[in-house]
């Protein structure tokens, strides 16, 4: 019985004690900021591209000047670049080298 009436005063005197205290508190408001924000997806298709400039001499022509301004050489691939020029991959003396050629005119550049 003793026991009961202990709890029953300590529970009266932590509630008396609370309730000044909770009074006198600041009213604190808690703030949550998301950390995680969806970024709008872009769509690769409208990505603004400079030009491509247009070649004017044809691959075959480019294949011929490379021939024949480097001696024992084979050209392997041709690619054409956005800038008009076309980057040849050629084959001399068993060592394989990469030429820029000029899309205006088919001369090499080195």
């Amino acid at each position: 019985m003793r026991r009961i009436l202990t709890i029953a005063a300590l529970a009266v005197a932590l509630l008396a004690a609370q309730g000044p205290a909770f009074a006198q508190s600041p009213n604190i408001q808690l703030q949550v900021q998301p950390k995680l924000q969806i970024q709008p997806k872009f769509n690769q298709l409208k990505v603004n591209k400079p030009p491509t400039i247009p070649r004017t001499v044809p691959l075959s022509v480019v294949t011929r000047n490379i021939q024949s301004q480097i001696a024992n050489s084979r050209v392997l691939k041709l690619v054409p670049l956005p800038s008009g020029d076309i980057v040849a991959t050629i084959k001399v003396q068993n060592q394989i080298k990469k030429v820029r050629v000029d899309g205006q005119t088919g001369a090499i550049q080195n």
